[in-house]
């Protein structure tokens, strides 16, 4: 290129430079941005996982839980904050100018860093002398028990008073839980079945087995060989005890029958044509879900019904639907796994797929975040933790699962205290 081209090119870029420079820019396109109309930089004065709660030391729940903000200059709504934990967005999801309560992100840790960004403020919320928040702590809520893998199937389950778990193999071998991270789990029995659909601590120490027949099993407390300790009137698969020590079994037969301590029994309570599919006692009665195998299409084929205990003896009240679940969920909803309840009365489903839990009261899915189906079994243990057996058709998404929740179940009669 010639000399004086080049110089020409020079002199016109440098021009339209000097131009544009001295155009008219929208405010929105300056940087940096224009802090004259900027507010006060906001300050955080305490964060905390429970509006109740006053322990700074307490840890909130990745994924699933929320924390309060407390301070000055927040915005009033929500979606005009910003809140990170080592730079992941959290959900706002209600503000005030002195609070905010956030959902957590999946961030786990011990030194997690939370900045709080409010619109129009060029700096993030104040802490002390920091920027930010720190240190603030977030768990997991689901610890999976590493000595259950694909390669141990595993049905049943039960929680003693110490929250060791059991559950029985396909080698009829009953396996004693004791802590999530050990992979090598006690054997606490044998059997001489491979697979059960409940098994349940009883009153007396011993732990109790059904397989599906008439005849349930029992191992000694302290453990050792389960062995048949009583037929039932019909067919059962699930079972739960009262605070009289009576137990009560369904399944197949759609009868509930009541066995005592010295054996007797009876049919307290039926349910003809229909498959009890899970049972629980809460509150002065046994709920039931049950599935309909009849021929009569206008009755509800799937559902969950409650029945009275009217006195010590485990005598039964009429059979009192709580929800008819094929209305609820469709027909092609999921089915019903497993019922449990909190110590506020709370029902827990635990469903065969799309989603793990439902919430019966609330009406909502539970833990989404972090579960996935089916919740074959699902039970609380003494204290704030929930355990589920994840018993899927596909070996790799089979799994013992222990669940952090921030309320206790429902009291279990039939768990020895001492």
């Amino acid at each position: 290129m010639p000399k004086t081209l080049l110089k020409f090119s020079l002199l016109f870029v440098i021009f339209a430079l000097l131009y544009t420079a001295c155009e008219d820019v929208p405010e929105n396109k300056i940087w940096p941005v224009d802090t004259s109309n900027d507010v006060a930089q906001p300050v955080i004065t305490r964060v905390y996982p429970d509006a109740s709660s006053m322990d700074k030391d307490s840890v909130a729940f990745a994924a699933v839980g929320y924390i309060y903000i407390e301070g000055q200059g927040f915005a009033s709504a929500p979606e005009d904050n910003r809140v990170f934990f080592n730079g992941e967005r959290g959900d706002v999801v209600s503000a005030s100018p002195t609070l905010l309560k956030v959902k957590l992100p999946n961030v786990v840790g011990d030194s997690i860093k939370i900045h709080v960004s409010v619109k129009g403020s060029l700096l993030f919320a104040r802490y002390k002398n920091l920027d930010y928040f720190f240190p603030f702590r977030a768990k997991n809520v689901v610890r999976q028990y590493k000595a259950i893998d694909r390669f141990v199937d595993a049905t049943g389950l039960a929680v003693d008073k110490d929250d060791n778990v059991y559950v029985l193999t396909t080698e009829k071998k009953i396996l004693k839980l004791t802590d999530p991270d050990s992979t090598l789990p006690e054997q606490y029995g044998t059997s001489i079945f491979i697979t059960t659909p409940c098994m349940r601590f009883g009153p007396d120490g011993r732990l109790y087995l059904t397989r599906g027949t008439k005849s349930i099993y029992a191992v000694p407390a302290g453990g050792g060989k389960a062995a048949r300790w009583v037929s039932a009137p019909s067919y059962v698969s699930f079972l739960d005890f009262d605070q009289n020590q009576n137990l009560y079994a369904g399944g197949k037969g759609g009868e509930i029958d009541v066995i005592h301590q010295d054996k007797t029994k009876m049919t307290a309570a039926t349910y003809p044509d229909y498959y009890i599919t899970s049972l629980r006692v809460y509150d002065g009665y046994v709920y039931v879900s049950a599935e309909y195998r009849g021929q009569d299409t206008t009755q509800i084929q799937q559902g969950i019904w409650k029945n009275k205990i009217l006195d010590n003896t485990g005598n039964l009240g009429d059979n009192e639907l709580v929800v008819n679940w094929t209305e609820l969920m469709g027909e092609d909803g999921p089915k019903i796994l497993s019922i449990t309840f909190d110590e506020d009365g709370e029902m827990y489903i635990g469903l065969d797929k799309d989603n793990a839990i439902y919430l019966l009261n609330q009406k909502t899915y539970w833990y989404s975040e972090v579960l996935s189906p089916p919740a074959s079994l699902i039970t609380w243990g003494n204290g704030t933790y929930m355990f589920i057996n994840k018993h899927a058709e596909l070996p790799e998404d089979r799994a013992i699962l222990r669940v952090e929740v921030s309320k206790k179940g429902a009291i279990y009669y039939g768990r020895p205290t001492n």
